[in-house]
């Protein structure tokens, strides 16, 4: 396959994906909603709160979702006068260009490393990783995050240097950060690498710069505690300790039932303490106590979530994209004791024969991924950078592994193969010369 070719087909499909999204039946995740709930609330209100202000007041929809990515919505609802459909196709022209680009910044990494790009293994890889397509055409913010990860890394191995990328990479560790909490951690891995590879020319204005996110970061804590109470930078932190990691792990302990009766009584007893500052203190301590007193148990769902999170086909991803029947969540199935069965007979059907074919590609594509790291194509400095953003995510992804939470670093993983795919077409051709 020539360059040509690749891009035909690569823009194509996302154009078909964002045809079906504007002109045929529209998918909105809840997430999505939450955000549209925060972009109409900036420009009616004047207020970043991601819920329904006609509804019943909830403190954790005040910083659960921060706010760049609701900003962006914000400003294309503008520009559209009100028309969900022109805000729609805007949105989505700009996040499937966004898309396009990031696969380019991809290949230019692969190229840089191995002076040559294999197109059609490239376009196989993407055709693997359906996210990466379906979420330009969500409203979503992975795709932005997707942008800023890119863009930093293209910092961190081209240009870091260069006193004229400093302040723009630490930007986009803010805008990182201002899309997703995740990102949170970049507030110290950001100057800590920054002093690093400048530790010779080290001076006062390039400390000041590396301290820029992590000064964002505080003032959120403030501005936040002033809002709700709470010092925390979002609430999505509290709800994902308790009712995604400590209650999968509970699942997979207790069974469902019971999980649920602990997870409702923490809530409930939360709900009926005076501040919301106690109530979120009450349940990041339960939450704790709970992964602390099965700590073994919980670390094995952990890794097992960060492995799910490369090997998943994206069940939920099409399912919710083409509005198909979606009975399970077969995160929470695979919680479940002895519960193997109920896990494969959900792939007896026409869409599970694809997705067995999606996921033994996946398979495949982690080997190449593990034999990246005994490469000897690239300086350890070089690999350790292509491989921080993916570690970094599947780090703090806990159990509930899914192919969404590795949305952000795709194209990285897929440089990655590509360049382990590369050496090993390379060792090849060298042995036919001989």
């Amino acid at each position: 396959m020539e360059k040509k070719g690749f891009w035909i087909l690569v823009v194509s499909l996302h154009c078909l994906f964002l045809f079906k999204q504007v002109f045929w039946h529209t998918t909105m995740l809840q997430d999505s909603k939450e955000y549209l709930f925060a972009a109409d609330n900036l420009i009616q209100s004047n207020l970043l709160y991601c819920g329904d202000l006609k509804a019943p007041f909830n403190y954790d929809f005040l910083t659960k979702r921060p706010f760049l990515f609701p900003s962006i919505l914000a400003l294309f609802k503008l520009i559209s006068f009100g028309n969900f459909k022109l805000f729609l196709f805007i949105t989505l022209v700009f996040q499937n260009c966004l898309s396009l680009i990031n696969i380019r910044l991809m290949l230019k990494i692969v190229h840089s490393f191995t002076g040559r790009l294999n197109f059609k293994i490239a376009f196989i890889l993407l055709i693997l990783a359906p996210a990466q397509i379906i979420y330009a055409n969500l409203l979503m913010s992975e795709i932005w995050l997707q942008f800023v990860i890119l863009l930093l890394l293209n910092y961190f191995l081209f240009n870091r240097n260069n006193f004229k990328w400093h302040f723009l990479a630490s930007v986009l560790c803010i805008a990182g950060i201002a899309l997703k909490p995740v990102f949170i951690f970049w507030a110290l891995l950001f100057p800590a690498l920054l002093y690093y590879f400048n530790r010779k020319q080290l001076n006062l204005r390039l400390i000041g710069i590396g301290l820029v996110p992590a000064f964002f970061v505080l003032l959120s804590l403030q501005w936040n505690a002033h809002r709700t109470g709470a010092y925390q930078y979002s609430s999505i932190s509290t709800i994902n300790l308790l009712h995604y990691n400590a209650y999968t792990l509970l699942i997979h302990e207790v069974g469902v039932n019971q999980a649920d009766s602990i997870v409702d009584q923490i809530s409930l007893k939360a709900n009926g303490l005076g501040s919301y500052d106690k109530q979120q203190q009450y349940k990041d301590k339960l939450a704790k106590a709970i992964i602390s007193e099965h700590l073994g148990n919980y670390l094995y769902l952990h890794i097992r979530g960060a492995l799910l999170c490369l090997v998943d086909p994206g069940r939920f991803d099409i399912t919710q994209f083409f509005d198909l029947p979606h009975t399970q969540n077969l995160v929470y199935e695979t919680s479940k004791k002895n519960n193997s069965i109920q896990v494969l007979k959900s792939f007896f059907n026409p869409l599970g024969f694809i997705l067995i074919a999606i996921l033994l590609g996946n398979i495949l594509k982690l080997f190449f991924g593990l034999r990246f790291l005994f490469s000897k194509q690239l300086c350890s400095l070089n690999k350790l950078l292509l491989l921080i953003f993916p570690f970094y995510i599947l780090l703090l992804t806990g159990p509930i592994g899914s192919s969404r939470f590795a949305m952000p670093f795709i194209p990285v993983y897929l440089a990655i193969i590509l360049i382990s795919l590369n050496n090993r077409i390379d060792k090849t051709e060298l042995l036919k010369k001989y």
